[in-house]
């Protein structure tokens, strides 16, 4: 053959395996990744160490980041992403998006040509972002040994046995009430059956210009709380909670979660009672109050009204291996600490709420209740969070029946 006919076939074996190399490292996730008809497959999602991977730090300039954060959160990502650049080298731009309404701005971001690295979304959001292709598979890019994040949030992230998103802290909605106003209402305790709730609200409905309930229409977690506390949920097809809904929310107190004045109702009696996000009770709460999980741990299947923030690599992520390697430091269990003493918002690593890590911080509910065993989602829901997001904010705001509603719900699971 010559030597020159060597060295061309050898050429020729380098540029297939380079062609190869480059198809696996950009995998999209309109492809179908997987063969496996369960669309949870169960898997323990690659987790956080310290530092950074090794390898290719550096590589690259600078990382965009967009995420929707209070000022006091955004101050310390900044603080914990400038370590990252000293360790890395990489420098991290951060767009904070100040609005209750940022997961559409977020949206947007996955879908414009000028696609930053990273962003931040509602937990719940990641697997309708990652079926309609607008997200990678965060373990393509890096397998990473260490801690798991709470079992709860695993099926949330998981779809065609890869993981879509990477979760920072969570939020559970809390159901806060006066003592004092309860027992003028003949309650010592919060209801706990819909009965009870019933009979609460008949006695709200002796008084003029009060209400039942306060609540956020902007998402459903204030609702499901409630539904949790009647042994219930959101996709429950109890036809008697939902036409309960539907002719007590007259006596519901619609706002925004972030709304101060709903402390004062509280506190007034105005309010019986508001399922409100524990951060917002840890602000704002104090001793005259009480604030309880909607569910016990005999009772629970696991909190479904908690909300949990997560990081997701947009599809036209530019640089998706530096991107893992941030979001490594970022979620690492040194990190998640630092987060929740200085913002005081729950972290999403299981391991940091076991006895060997002493959790000292004071919950209104037992920690086991955080620690659940990994269940898959017991229905699978057509058309995804976003639906429920609107079709609970349609029933609340009397925009939509019970019947609508429970026909949207059979609709969506058949």
């Amino acid at each position: 053959m010559g030597r020159w006919g060597i060295v061309l076939k050898r050429k020729n074996y380098w540029l297939l395996f380079a062609i190869l190399l480059l198809s696996l490292t950009s995998l999209s996730p309109s492809m179908e990744l997987s063969t496996n008809n369960d669309p949870h497959p169960m898997k323990k999602p690659q987790s956080q160490s310290t530092n950074p991977s090794s390898g290719e730090e550096g590589t690259i300039d600078s990382l965009r980041i967009t995420v929707s954060l209070n000022s006091e959160e955004f101050n310390e990502l900044e603080l914990l992403s400038n370590r990252y650049t000293l360790e890395s080298g990489v420098k991290v731009i951060l767009r904070n998006i100040d609005s209750e309404d940022a997961d559409e701005v977020l949206k947007h971001d996955l879908t414009i040509g000028d696609s930053p690295d990273i962003v931040m979304a509602d937990g719940r959001s990641i697997l309708d972002w990652a079926t309609r292709g607008y997200l990678l598979p965060v373990d393509v890019y890096q397998s990473i040994p260490g801690t798991a994040p709470l079992t709860q949030l695993i099926p949330w992230m998981q779809w065609n046995g890869y993981n879509w998103g990477v979760p920072l802290d969570i939020d559970p909605y809390v159901l806060v009430y006066s003592p004092q106003r309860l027992a003028e209402l003949g309650f010592t305790t919060l209801p706990r059956s819909l009965e009870q709730w019933n009979t609460l609200l008949q006695n709200v409905l002796k008084e003029q210009g009060k209400y039942l309930l306060a609540m956020d229409t902007r998402n459903p977690y204030g609702l499901s709380a409630v539904m949790e506390s009647m042994n219930s949920s959101l996709l429950s097809d109890n036809q008697e909670v939902i036409n309960w809904t539907q002719n007590a929310r007259s006596y519901f107190y619609l706002t925004s979660r972030y709304n101060k004045d709903v402390w004062d109702m509280i506190q007034s009696g105005s309010v019986a009672v508001a399922a409100l996000p524990l951060s917002e009770w840890k602000k704002h709460g104090n001793s005259s109050l009480v604030a309880e999980a909607p569910l016990t741990a005999s009772n629970g299947r696991g909190l479904e009204s908690y909300y949990s923030r997560s990081f997701a690599l947009p599809a036209q992520s530019p640089n998706p291996k530096e991107a893992v390697n941030w979001l490594t430091f970022i979620t690492s269990e040194d990190s998640q600490m630092d987060w929740l003493e200085n913002t005081g918002s729950l972290p999403a690593l299981d391991v940091l709420y076991r006895s060997e890590h002493d959790f000292k911080y004071r919950l209104p509910f037992g920690v086991e209740l955080l620690l659940t065993e990994e269940t898959a989602p017991e229905v699978e829901f057509q058309g995804g969070w976003s639906k429920i997001v609107e079709a609970v904010s349609l029933l609340l705001t009397g925009k939509m029946d019970a019947a609508g509603y429970k026909d949207f719900i059979k609709e969506g699971l058949e």
